[in-house]
């Protein structure tokens, strides 16, 4: 009867055993957020190659397992975050030096406005001088006045459009240098959200 009772619990101790092995073994299970002891070791499982580092993406130190793509992820995010600040830097520094600019070439278009201004009057009046001209002479030294007029309204009208077109494209710079720092928040937002999806704790 003893040796049943004996054998009996023996049974049962090495039941309980493999009752509690079994919780231990699924517990160290490896998946993102799982503590690992030594940094940069690798492992595969069923789901993929993991690798025992810190998590970019938090402030905590402490090493985890976390998947490749999680660690490709994160360092994207990363990189965008620095990218951003970088780039919101450059945009804020770009619009004093273009506002600069369009102050300058909005100046010189005003000047170059008054001296076309003054050129057609003077083309208008050449031609009412060549109209009025007795001698064939007069009319030749009239004529060459006009047709130096004319260069003149050409060459300013032209100076004046590509200084429009100028100014124009500075102000596109300038609207893209001031909104472009939000589109970037924005991007990198989005791609910090999706490394921390991919980096789900327990994937």
């Amino acid at each position: 009867m003893l040796r049943k009772i004996a054998s009996l619990s023996v049974a049962l101790i090495v039941a309980g055993g493999v009752m509690v092995a079994v919780p231990a073994d699924a517990a160290v299970k490896i998946s993102n957020g799982v503590a690992c002891k030594k940094s940069g070791a690798t492992t595969k499982t069923s789901l993929g190659t993991y690798k025992c580092a810190k998590n970019p993406l938090v402030s905590s130190t402490k090493l985890t397992w976390l998947s490749l793509d999680c660690l490709s992820a994160a360092a994207e995010a990363v990189n965008a975050q620095k990218n951003s600040t970088k780039a919101k830097t450059d945009f804020a520094a770009q619009i004093p030096v273009i506002e600069l600019g369009i102050t300058n070439l909005n100046a010189d278009r005003v000047s170059l406005q008054v001296k076309l201004d003054e050129a057609n009057k003077r083309l208008e009046a050449a031609k009412v001088k060549v109209a009025a001209a007795s001698s064939d002479s007069v009319k030749r030294v009239l004529t060459t006045a006009v047709n130096s007029w004319t260069s003149a309204v050409r060459a300013y009208t032209s100076e004046i459009n590509r200084i429009g077109l100028s100014i124009r494209k500075l102000e596109s710079a300038k609207l893209l240098a001031t909104t472009k720092p939000a589109e970037l928040v924005a991007n990198v937002a989005d791609t910090r959200e999706s490394a921390k999806l991919i980096c789900t704790k327990g994937f």
